[in-house]
């Protein structure tokens, strides 16, 4: 099954481990697409990095990008010509991905990090690489879009991970964090960790003021301009938080962006904002924000008869929360479903309504 079927977007609960599979054969393509990358980055490091070749540097890492929705384009160098991206397909340095209206993609480096390409977004990598050190460099420039990071802990004080725009660069040592750029003006959300956003000081030629945004605040830079202080973060117009009694859980929202832990304890946080919170009864809470009207669909591997409980609160701002509670329950086979509908009304209300098995 693939990620999404027409406006429809699928939600599953994770498999237990030794259960083959989780989203149908598009999941398993994509699957192999990222082992087929993970391996040839391997062979390079055997092959050349051992011996120092690439300057010191221990692996020409490479990037895969999924493509979630919409035209997808690449450019594979900066002389060539932009074309239609396929999905699995491989990038390196100096390759630039462009969305159009609608599109999405996400890309996932070597070391673990991922992108979510926003629609109308242009991102190029500058810098992937691994070094004989341990140390990894990621660099991206954004030209203008949106796009949504989330980082793996670099481990030595070599590493790096930056997005360059025209405005500032935010570096960052692990962390899930927001650029929002339209050339002249970039915005940058952080949601877990801290990133550093560095802005050249326009009365000291060639000197930067680095501005620190926590978690929960948000950092708007003009171009050209002084550095502006970090503030808090506007709250969401809307949040979903569903709570699954299981940790092993994947929500797919109304985009197609995946969140929740698949069946190999692999995080995905595609939708911008997103966030996980494992809780000490076992269950897993999946918190959304700014979520659009739409379909979520929750499909569960189990065995057969097994139930999974599905708790959701949708919260708009300035409403009372609206909360239903369902299960999930496998057949035979051992796969269960149940779909959530999020609309809201002319009076701005949300109405949320589930329904076991999958709608035609």
């Amino acid at each position: 099954m693939s990620r999404a079927i027409g406006s429809r977007a699928v939600a599953r609960v994770g498999t237990p481990a030794g259960v083959v599979g989780m989203r149908g054969p598009t999941d398993a393509r994509r699957l192999r697409k990222v082992i087929a990358v993970v391996v040839v980055a391997f062979v390079l490091f055997m092959a050349l990095g051992v011996s120092g070749t690439f300057g010191g540097r221990a692996l020409g890492a490479a990037t895969s990008v999924t493509i979630i929705s919409g035209d997808v384009q690449v450019r594979h160098g900066a002389s060539a010509a932009f074309v239609t991206a396929t999905d699995g397909e491989v990038l390196v340095a100096g390759d630039t991905v462009r969305t159009a209206d609608d599109a999405r993609a996400v890309l996932t480096y070597f070391e673990g990090s991922t992108v979510s390409v926003e629609p109308n977004t242009e991102l190029t990598i500058e810098t992937a690489a691994s070094f004989t050190d341990g140390s990894t460099v990621v660099v991206m420039q954004q030209a203008f879009g949106r796009t949504w990071h989330v980082v793996t802990k670099l481990i030595t004080g070599n590493s790096k991970y930056e997005v360059k725009t025209p405005a500032s660069t935010a570096s960052v040592r692990g962390t899930a964090f927001e650029v929002d750029s339209d050339g002249e003006r970039t915005t940058v959300t952080t949601t877990e960790g801290t990133v550093v956003d560095r802005v050249a000081d326009p009365d000291r030629p060639g000197q930067t003021v680095d501005v620190p945004v926590p978690a929960g605040r948000t950092h708007e830079q003009k171009k050209n301009a002084h550095p502006a202080p970090a503030a808090a973060t506007p709250p969401s117009e809307r949040t979903l938080t569903m709570t699954l009694d299981d940790q092993n859980s994947l929500v797919i929202d109304a985009q197609g962006r995946a969140n929740g832990i698949d069946k190999n304890g692999k995080k995905h946080l595609e939708t911008p904002g997103a966030q996980l919170v494992k809780t000490k009864d076992g269950k897993l809470q999946i918190v959304l924000p700014n979520v659009s009207d739409g379909r979520l669909e929750a499909s569960v591997r189990k065995a057969a008869g097994a139930e999974v409980d599905v708790q959701t609160t949708v919260e708009d701002k300035g409403n009372e929360p609206v909360k239903i509670e369902g299960k999930v329950k496998a057949d035979t086979t051992g796969q269960g479903s149940v779909s959530l509908d999020v609309n809201r009304s002319a009076d701005g209300k949300t109405s949320v309504k589930q329904s076991s098995g999958k709608k035609p």
